[in-house]
């Protein structure tokens, strides 16, 4: 499989900033950032939803900001990490300099759709319109901080 590029996007946040919006926020939160799919994935777990928003600020990062017509479904985590993203993950992680003061989860793959799949398009691959476009996060915590860390990438072969 051959990959031309990827995006990397990084984000942190105060885990109890992150825990009281998600408390104030209820349902109403959830039902705007997660999707129906993350919801049933993680329920009943705060620390998921505050884990969705953060990765989910990291994927807007990587793809380049919140392009027109974005929706935060345009991300939806699709379970467990998939093979060809653990190096891309371990190396981007190495990277930002996580250590055992930081571990990050074994992560999970996401779908990338809408209005931020063409933007990944268009940084990675803007002759490929149809390409197929995915990604990877991890999370972790540490001293108060939750740590995301997101990648993109287009597979202009179709093997993803």
């Amino acid at each position: 499989m051959t990959r031309s590029a990827v995006l990397v996007g990084v984000d942190i946040v105060e885990t109890d900033r992150i825990a009281r919006t998600v408390s104030d926020g209820g349902a109403a939160y959830g039902r705007r950032v997660t999707t129906p799919a993350e919801r049933e994935l993680h329920a009943g777990s705060p620390l998921a939803d505050a884990a969705s928003f953060a990765v989910k600020e990291s994927f807007i990062k990587a793809v380049g900001g919140r392009p027109a017509g974005f929706d935060w479904h345009d991300f939806e985590e699709r379970g467990e990490e998939q093979e060809w993203a653990t190096p891309l993950l371990a190396e981007a992680a190495s990277a930002l300099g996580a250590s055992t003061e930081l571990t990050l989860t074994t992560g999970a793959s996401y779908t990338v759709r809408g209005a931020s799949r063409r933007a990944a398009l268009a940084r990675l691959a803007p002759r490929e319109n149809d390409a197929p476009v995915a990604g990877a996060a991890r999370w972790g915590l540490s001293a108060g901080l939750l740590v995301a860390l997101a990648i993109v990438t287009v597979d202009s072969k179709g093997a993803l």
